[in-house]
């Protein structure tokens, strides 16, 4: 018992530290100087703004990494452990607006992302660096610096200036379909699968339809043998006891047993003289054979 609550404390805490590994992390692009068309943040303002990516294949949790743009000052803006939001799906992407007001909310750094500067992600452990990014002074205005993924795959970022800006959008050729989305595009109305999955469950059905075939063939009682069927004019054994009770009902004598012993010889083949097969049954009296006086015989006077 004890070794499976082990096993079981251990599978949790992979499962957590692999949600936590923020080292997968990487800031993907930067806007540092919006024009007239970019997005706005919540508050209806056009601010700078820092978009990181998840490039692992499970959920990263960002609570507790910070942001910055000063060595010198690792945590100079650190993303809330409290908002159940601060996390990264699978190849998705989180934006941060650079409006030098983090009391705004989790998704708000507290300073402004300028030309020439580089950006930084900070681990959870507020010291190691993740990852970095560095602006360009001449940068033009209304564009970005971005990392764009020359193998989805691999997840090979290079960064590529100037760029046009796509917030909230993995950048370079696309992340990697998984197989269920590649399934999803060839087979939109699951049609496939399904004569897949039906095929699978009646195999399945016909090898176990097999094997207990097989197992407990020998195991099946045996049926009894077809009762033996009687030719007209032929006398079954059942027949002759029927006729012996009827007679021992209808008279009750010695003679009715012998007739019904007869019958039982006659059957069971213990009569070895062959007769007439006819036999006649007539009623009568009383033949007295076995009366007591008529083996009496008289004495000499």
């Amino acid at each position: 018992m004890k070794r499976f609550i082990t096993v079981i404390l251990l599978a949790a805490f992979c499962l957590v530290a692999k949600g936590q590994n923020v080292s997968d992390m990487i800031i993907s692009e930067i806007l540092p100087v919006p024009d007239s068309t970019g997005i706005r943040d919540d508050f209806g303002r056009q601010t700078g703004w820092i978009e990181l990516m998840n490039t692992s294949q499970g959920t990263v949790l960002l609570g507790g990494c910070h942001l910055t743009d000063d060595l010198s000052d690792l945590k100079k803006s650190l993303i809330p452990k409290s908002d159940s939001r601060a996390q990264v799906g699978p190849r998705q992407v989180a934006l941060f607006f650079a409006s030098g007001r983090g009391a705004d909310g989790t998704f708000y750094a507290n300073f402004e992302v300028r030309k020439g500067s580089t950006v930084y992600l900070i681990s959870n452990d507020g010291r190691t660096v993740i990852d970095s990014l560095a602006i360009p002074a001449d940068l033009p205005d209304g564009k970005s610096i971005a990392k764009f993924a020359n193998d989805a795959k691999k997840m090979d970022f290079q960064p590529v200036w100037p760029s046009e800006p796509s917030p909230m959008i993995v950048n370079g050729s696309g992340e990697q379909l998984s197989n269920a989305q590649i399934m999803a595009e060839k087979d939109p109305f699951g049609i496939v699968l399904t004569v897949v999955s039906v095929s699978v469950v009646f195999v399945a059905l016909a090898v176990l339809w097999f094997l207990f075939s097989s197992l407990f063939k020998d195991k099946k009682d045996k049926k009894a043998p077809a009762p033996k069927k009687v030719k007209a004019g032929e006398v079954s054994p059942e027949v002759a006891l029927a006729i012996a009770m009827a007679l021992e009902a209808e008279a009750g004598g010695d003679d009715e047993a012998a007739i019904a012993m007869a019958l039982h010889l006659y059957l069971t083949d213990c009569i070895h003289d062959q007769e007439s097969f006819v036999l006649t049954i007539r009623p009568s009296g009383p033949t007295q054979w076995n009366d007591k006086q008529q083996t009496f015989r008289q004495l000499p006077r």
